[in-house]
């Protein structure tokens, strides 16, 4: 994609430059790949899901905002 723009690009893509900001993880979860923020004890708050699997956006275990315990997790 080309963005031919005088806007800054900071502008542009502020929303991007302050979600890339948080302490977002990558992990495995229930076999699909999700972007996780760290909470306290132990625990992680689901942001995204990375899947080309429609089954994996129905799944409601995988739904944005739900909490999730770090024993459930597998760190890759």
């Amino acid at each position: 994609m080309i963005l031919y723009s005088i806007v800054p690009p900071e502008v542009v893509f502020k929303d991007f430059f302050e979600w890339a900001d948080q302490n977002n993880l990558e992990l495995n979860y229930l076999g699909e790949k999700v972007v996780v923020v760290p909470l306290s004890n132990n625990r992680y708050r689901i942001e995204r899901v990375i899947s080309t699997s429609p089954k994996a956006y129905l799944n409601p275990k995988l739904m944005p905002g739900s909490i999730i315990l770090g024993n459930e997790l597998s760190f890759r």
